[in-house]
C-alpha cells in the first residue's frame, strides 16, 4: 500500500510532462502546417493551377489544428514547467501564423482576379474558429493563475485572423 502511495506522484509527473510534450508536439506540427501553407501562398504565381497546392496545404492545417484540439482536450492538466513548454511552442507558432497570414493577405490581387477571394474568406473563417477552439483546449490546460496570461500569448492570432478577415470580406 504505501509502494503504491510512493508511486501516484510520479505516475502523475510523467502524466503531466508526457500532456506538455503532446500538446507541444501538436503545436509544432500545426505551426509546420502554417509554414508549408505559407510557402505555398508565397511561391504561387497567381494561376489556376497553382492554387492546387494552397488548398492542399490549407485542408492539411485544418486538419492538423483539429487533431491538436483533442490532444489538447485528451491531455492532463499542465503544471508551470509544462506550461512553460508549450508557452514558447505557442509563440513559434504566432510567428508563423503571423506570417502566412500576411502572405496570404499580400496575395488578396491574385485571388481576386481569379474571383477566389470568397473562398478564401470562407476558408479563413473555418481556420480561425478550428484555431479558437485549439486555443480553448490548451488554455484550459494551463494553471488557472496563468490562464490569462496564455490567452494574451494567443490574442495575436486572433488580430491577425481578424485582418486577413477584413482584408477578404465580400
Amino acid at each position: 500500500m504505501k509502494f503504491t502511495a510512493l508511486l501516484l506522484p510520479l505516475t502523475l509527473a510523467s502524466t503531466t510532462l508526457a500532456s506538455s510534450k503532446t500538446i507541444s508536439s501538436a503545436l509544432a506540427t500545426v505551426d509546420a502546417a502554417t509554414t508549408k501553407l505559407g510557402t505555398a501562398v508565397t511561391s504561387w504565381r497567381g494561376d489556376l493551377l497553382g492554387t492546387l497546392p494552397i488548398i492542399a496545404e490549407s485542408t492539411a492545417l485544418l486538419i492538423e489544428v483539429k487533431k491538436g484540439t483533442k490532444t489538447a482536450k485528451d491531455s492532463a492538466p499542465l503544471d508551470l514547467p509544462a506550461t512553460l513548454d508549450v508557452a514558447t511552442a505557442t509563440n513559434k507558432l504566432v510567428a508563423s501564423v503571423n506570417t502566412t497570414l500576411g502572405a496570404l493577405i499580400s496575395s488578396k490581387k491574385k485571388f481576386d482576379k481569379l474571383l477566389l477571394s470568397p473562398i478564401i474568406y470562407g476558408n479563413l473563417g473555418l481556420q480561425k474558429y478550428a484555431t479558437e477552439e485549439m486555443s480553448k483546449a490548451i488554455i484550459a490546460k494551463v494553471p488557472s493563475g496563468l490562464q490569462d496570461l496564455a490567452k494574451g500569448l494567443v490574442a495575436p492570432i486572433s488580430k491577425s485572423f481578424e485582418l486577413a478577415l477584413d482584408t477578404f470580406h465580400p
